[in-house]
């Protein structure tokens, strides 16, 4: 074993001790690199690039850690006899902690936003996809499958108008319902930091004469929103907690968010806008050098967009599936539509490449905007 390896596998113990102290999973050793087999193995085992061995892997922090937990990670390794530690980093952490060790990352596979990954530098952090290690790629929805990617969408979040139905006893039908005199006070929105109002404002300069090379539609509408606003909170965590206290009666959200809510027993509801909602996509990439072998951070992919775990995902999270071989139940459907082309019709997919070159200079004006 080589100097650089030895030093490789020594630093990713010492940042697996301290990062997942507590967790459900501890990584307990270095990583298979497919390289080596011990003398147990059956030869049958010892054959298989993805047989036994550890990898790290990130995951995005609330709902999504815990269905990662409980359903993806075991699926993985009841296919492959491997294991997989993860770390809950928000997407931004996740690209700065790369950026930070490039040449000795401290995790093999990322699961981030797709805004923020278009964001980073790709060609210095990840490595394309190997797509023909993938047994289940080519059941993704058509617009989901490119030849030369960096890696799978593993899931479609659909974010209209979520509202108090105690209090909003008709369903709003407009993303104009939002500055509607009676809500007076009523009305929260999240940062523009925000993929959730960055994809709001695209929607409301649309509907004014704008979009997403001209948001000036967009800030002039938030200025007379104004009156209604309750409050501008930090993130979609602040948000669920205006719900849950009955502090606000309508705003920007998630169905999966207002779903958990629901069965938690709080009043609120979700409804599609007539203007069509907006889309927020999770994805997963491999990380340039990673200490895990590529056959087993493509077999963790693979798990995350089989159709075993996202059925799960859609029956327990409300997250749409983008493996077109997988049922839609009835709590979706009835919601978004029939099947995901009649969905996807509905969702705009925000261009985040554009985004990004105009992403700081809109959050400032849209801070300065809900401060004045």
């Amino acid at each position: 074993m080589s100097n650089r390896e030895m030093m490789r596998m020594s630093r990713r113990a010492l940042l697996g001790a301290a990062a997942f102290t507590g967790a459900g999973i501890i990584l307990k050793g270095c990583a298979n690199t497919g390289n080596t087999s011990s003398s147990a193995e059956s030869s049958e085992t010892a054959a298989s690039p993805t047989a036994g061995g550890k990898l790290i892997a990130t995951t995005l922090p609330g709902s999504w850690e815990q269905f990662n937990r409980s359903i993806v990670v075991p699926q993985f390794s009841s296919t492959t006899g491997a294991e997989a530690a993860l770390v809950p980093l928000v997407s931004a952490d996740q690209v700065a902690k790369l950026q930070a060790s490039p040449n000795s990352p401290p995790f093999d596979v990322v699961s981030l936003d797709s805004g923020v990954f278009e964001g980073a530098p790709k060609e210095e952090l990840f490595q394309k996809l190997p797509v023909e290690k993938l047994k289940h790629y080519s059941e993704l929805a058509d617009r989901f499958q490119q030849p030369d990617t960096w890696g799978p969408l593993i899931g479609v979040q659909a974010v209209g108008i979520a509202y108090n139905p105690k209090v909003v006893t008709t369903p709003p039908d407009s993303w104009e319902a939002l500055w509607d005199e009676k809500y007076k006070g009523r009305v929260a929105l999240m940062s523009m930091k925000n993929n959730h109002t960055i994809g709001f404002m695209l929607k409301v300069a649309e509907m004014n004469g704008g979009g997403v090379g001209n948001l000036d539609p967009a800030f002039a509408a938030i200025k007379q929103l104004s009156p209604n606003l309750a409050g501008v909170v930090a993130n979609a965590g602040a948000m669920i907690t205006l719900f849950q206290q009955g502090e606000v009666d309508i705003a920007p959200h998630d169905l999966n968010s207002v779903k958990l809510l629901q069965s938690k027993g709080v009043d609120i509801d979700w409804v599609m806008p007539k203007e069509g909602g907006f889309a927020l996509t999770p994805m997963m990439s491999i990380v340039k050098n990673p200490t895990a072998s590529v056959d087993l951070i493509a077999a963790y992919i693979d798990a995350a967009i089989s159709p075993e775990v996202q059925t799960q995902m859609t029956e327990t999270n409300f997250v749409l599936p983008t493996n077109k071989n997988v049922a839609l139940p009835e709590s979706v459907t009835q919601k978004l539509g029939r099947n995901l082309d009649e969905i996807f019709a509905k969702l705009e997919f925000p261009d985040w490449a554009t985004i990004n070159q105009k992403r700081t200079e809109w959050v400032e004006e849209f801070d300065k905007t809900v401060q004045a």
